[in-house]
């Protein structure tokens, strides 16, 4: 009973300091907010961060694993490999993260979620291109560029507000994926 409360408190602290750092980051650049702030505004101790973190890059980086992570259980469901499915649904889970991606624009951390999304698309990539048989070597380069090609259709649709629907994004995405 005690681990249970243990995790649930460590979830409602860890949630409580990326809402305290999303709300930071919209008025002040990253580089600018201090560990001190982040906790005061989450209203958690120094203690409480890090028992979970050592650097504030830390909270970026376990809540895009938990966003990633995510999205790959909502694509499990999926029965077959279908590339616009995949599609439609990353950009339809990514727009409910709309903040978290801008303010990562807005202070210069696009390596972190760059990161993320290379690792993680690289995966994905593995089921979506080379559908018909292809030598290994043509397989890595088509994965690296879907991968860099879905980082970056994400970072643009987030500069502009993400004004354009899931629809028409997963549409014009799957188009260039079938053209491969």
């Amino acid at each position: 009973m005690a681990n249970k409360y243990n995790d649930t408190q460590n979830k409602i602290t860890k949630e409580s300091i990326f809402t305290a750092l999303m709300i930071l980051m919209e008025k002040k650049n990253f580089k600018n907010i201090s560990i001190t702030e982040v906790t005061q505004k989450a209203g958690v101790s120094r203690m409480a961060f890090y028992r979970n973190y050592n650097i504030l890059e830390d909270i970026i980086s376990v809540y895009l694993d938990e966003i990633f992570e995510e999205y790959s259980n909502l694509i499990s469901n999926y029965t077959e490999a279908d590339s616009y499915e995949f599609t439609y649904s990353f950009f339809s889970h990514f727009r409910k993260h709309q903040k978290l991606i801008t303010n990562l624009i807005n202070s210069d951390l696009n390596t972190l979620i760059l990161e993320k999304s290379v690792k993680f698309l690289h995966s994905l990539c593995n089921s979506i291109a080379c559908k018909n048989h292809c030598s290994i070597e043509s397989k890595k380069y088509n994965n690296a560029f879907i991968a860099g090609g879905f980082y970056n259709v994400l970072m643009e649709w987030s500069k502009s507000g993400m004004k354009e629907s899931d629809e028409a994004m997963a549409k014009m995405v799957y188009e260039r994926l079938i053209m491969n």
